[in-house]
């Protein structure tokens, strides 16, 4: 049935037709920010988000705003019981240039002991005599060790380390491009440390293995009995 006479004007909605909370998510457009759905992972690099400049409001892409550390880490291995090595053969692979390992108070079951690192390559532990080192440490009472090596079985990296539970050691280890198999892979690093007879030493020092395999993994040991207790960290360095 048609209207007679004149149409009706229609009269248009304002805010207090629309009674509280009847407009559900469900009834709004796809394309309505609503914050419906939860996104539970870290945003994806084309996601966007809404900010407010100077009081317009514009989406920016997360890659804009998206935090780039320079150091990645990678695995954590915590020693709380003695054990003979420590191997990482994980995430040692093309992807960094640059890999370093922390270590926060690393202590020796006996005393006396000097720290060691050997390479994997292709997947096994190379224990040859084709690993050169030099290092250098002072310790606190003005006293100077040299260390160094050719054609070693293995890289010392300290000096007469202490097992005294108060004197673990910590510091950092760099291992440079370990996949490149033009070069010998070469290790630097910098540790603090007790030395044997209660005295703080210093060590910083470099370490090669004259074989130019892609080096795919690290094993950590003691000259002598095994690693009592520390923590190893790997990151990759961008």
């Amino acid at each position: 049935m048609g209207y007679v006479g004149k149409k009706p004007t229609a009269v248009p909605l304002t805010a207090s037709d629309v009674t509280d909370g009847i407009i559900s998510n469900a009834k709004l457009a796809q394309d309505v920010i609503s914050a419906e759905t939860e996104l539970a992972v870290a945003p994806e690099t084309t996601d966007e988000f809404l900010i407010s400049d100077a009081g317009t409001l514009k989406r920016i892409d997360y890659s804009l705003i998206k935090s780039d550390p320079t150091h990645v880490l990678l695995s954590t291995t915590t020693v709380s019981s003695a054990i003979v090595n420590v191997d990482i053969t994980s995430n040692i692979d093309s992807t960094y240039k640059t890999y370093m390992f922390q270590f926060i108070n690393l202590l020796p079951y006996n005393n006396n002991v000097n720290l060691q690192l050997l390479f994997f390559t292709g997947g096994s532990i190379e224990t040859s005599s084709i690993y050169d080192y030099s290092y250098r440490s002072i310790t606190s009472d003005a006293a100077t060790n040299f260390g160094n090596e050719q054609n070693a079985a293995q890289i010392d990296m300290t000096n007469a380390q202490s097992n005294n539970s108060d004197g673990g050691l910590s510091g950092r280890l760099f291992l440079n491009d370990p996949s490149n198999t033009s070069f010998d892979t070469i290790a630097n690093w910098t540790f603090a440390y007790q030395h044997n007879g209660n005295k703080v030493s210093e060590v910083a020092g470099s370490g090669r293995i004259e074989d130019n395999t892609a080096v795919t993994g690290v094993r950590f040991k003691m000259s002598g009995g095994e690693i009592a207790s520390g923590i190893f960290k790997l990151y990759g360095v961008n």
